[in-house]
Parts: C-alpha cells; structure tokens; sequence
C-alpha cells in the first residue's frame, strides 16, 4: 500500500511493504529526487536496515551460547508494516516481533519509523522497543538511493559521473579514510583507503564503487551532500549523530543513482568469530525501554 503525504513544498510516497520511501518531489517544479528503482540495476530505493547492516561472517551471529542465521541488512524491508498513525505531513509505521523473527532474532521488539514533512526536507526516525526482558541489540540504518543525476523534464541530464559527493564536518581535510570491503564475501578486510576531497567534495568518477560501498567511520561527517555538474548542491543528507557513512551504487554500470546510508551499525569483518554485543557499532536498549534515532533529507533547487 503506497501512502502519500504532502506540505506546501514538498510531497512523498512511502510503501508500507518495509515501510520504504519511494518517491519525494518538489510540488511547484514537479522534480523527482528518489531514484525510480529500476529492476535491471537495482529494484530498491530506500529500504530499511534491522536489525542488522551488511553480511555477517558465515551468515551468522552469536549471542548467550546460541548462534542464529541472518540474511543481508536482516529482515525489516521485507516485512509488511501496518500504519499507526496518519496526517497530512506525517505517516507512522510499525511492525512488531512475530515467532517466524524470534527465531532469527531472539528479542521481542516494536520497530516505528516515522516519516514528516517539514518545509523542504523530509525527516525519517526511528524508535527501537525493547518489548522483552533482557537487554537487546541491534543495528539500524538507512539505504536511500537519490537519481544521480536529476531527471528533469523527463531527460536524464548526463550520467552519474558528472556528480560530486560533499562531506560536511570534514572541510579543510584532504583525504577521509574510507573502510575497505571484499566486494567479493561483502566484509570488511581491516584495511582502509583514502579518498581526496577538497572542501570536503570529492567526485563520483568511474570505478569509484568497484570494490563496494565507500564506507566513512567515526570521522566527523555529519551530512552528505549530492552536487550536479556545476557543482550545485541538489539533495543532503543529515544525521549529525550518525558513526558509520555509507555511500553506494552499482559498481561496473551506469546506474543513474547513489546511495547515501547512515548507519548506525555496519557488517563483520572477515574472519569475525566474536558475540553480537561486540560486534562494533552494535547499539543496545534495556529491557522495556525505547532506543530512538533518524535523519533528514533536505531537497534544493
């Protein structure tokens, strides 16, 4: 079920099949800002990562004693989410454990994420509860993927090569150090690279995703920023508390998106043989308390 909700500025779609955002647009100038989530490259546009991020080691994760199988980014965008709450501006889904997660994922849980439109930006938080009796731990992040370049008037302005990538909090700095991943098994090789920046932009040239996403750990980026050809800030990202940045898109293609992913959280490192609470940037939440976090996506032009 696709729900809709609007301001004066702006207004988007969200699925409630993994409560994905799909569309946002600017009303006056009717410009689409989400990628259109073409199936011959990617047929996704925004979904949901929880309770994990990435690949596990051998598929896998441990905690009291028992070892548990889980798929890739886990299980939320593949869940059907029921609508709570509904207003002009503002959306709220949920789901809600069920036996079929409890057996992946031994916690009682309610995930809520909440979609509001403020002027031109569109907000999207997150609240984990603990609904069981012992602590929980987990892992969140976000997955939107932004046309890259714009469509306008119905023709694709170039290709995604014509667009830069901007870090805020990192000005003056010349290289940021990107997490290197075996593209091959998706975990990390505990090896990192630098990327050059100047201003903290950096263009998206070609092969620049061949060894998978850039990933950006506890460096100060506090948003992240689209530019088009003349260097013009289209679409930002915003998560000031975020640790963990991920910026993505097909690798050996020219899909016209990009990813910007804030992660609380990220996947294993190859090898990883340790329990779920030490899994780095693992977050917790006690027993019958709410963990809560999110982003905003701020649209321009």
């Amino acid at each position: 079920m696709r729900i809709s909700i609007e301001n004066e500025q702006l207004k988007a779609e969200i699925e409630s099949f993994g409560a994905e955002l799909k569309s946002i647009k600017k009303k006056d100038t009717n410009q689409e800002y989400m990628w259109e989530a073409d199936p011959a490259f990617w047929g996704k546009t925004s979904p949901i990562l929880f309770p994990f991020i990435g690949k596990l080691e051998g598929g896998v994760f441990r905690h009291n004693g028992k070892t548990y199988e889980m798929d890739k980014h886990g299980f939320a965008r593949d869940m059907d989410f029921s609508v709570t709450a509904q207003e002009k501006d503002r959306v709220v889904f949920a789901i809600e454990s069920t036996e079929k997660t409890l057996e992946k994922f031994p916690f009682p849980f309610r995930l809520e994420v909440e979609y509001r439109l403020e002027g031109n930006s569109l907000t999207e938080r997150v609240k984990v509860y603990n609904q069981g009796s012992q602590t929980m731990y987990f892992s969140l992040g976000g997955h939107p993927a932004f046309a890259c370049p714009l469509v306008k008037n119905g023709i694709r302005s170039g290709k995604r090569t014509d667009c830069f990538v901007k870090l805020y909090g990192v000005e003056g700095r010349e290289t940021l150090d990107s997490t290197e991943i075996n593209v091959s098994v998706g975990l990390l090789t505990g090896r990192t690279f630098p990327v050059k920046m100047k201003d903290g932009v950096f263009p998206i040239v070609d092969h620049i995703f061949d060894s998978d996403a850039l990933v950006f750990a506890k460096q100060g980026v506090t948003a992240v920023a689209f530019l088009d050809s003349e260097g013009k800030e289209y679409v930002r990202m915003e998560a000031e508390t975020c640790p963990v940045w991920g910026i993505w898109s097909m690798p050996a293609s020219d899909a016209s998106y990009v990813c910007i992913e804030p992660w609380w959280g990220i996947c294993d490192s190859e090898g990883y043989q340790g329990t779920l609470e030490e899994r780095p940037y693992t977050n917790h939440v006690d027993a019958g308390k709410v963990w809560q976090d999110g982003f905003r996506i701020v649209v321009e032009g």
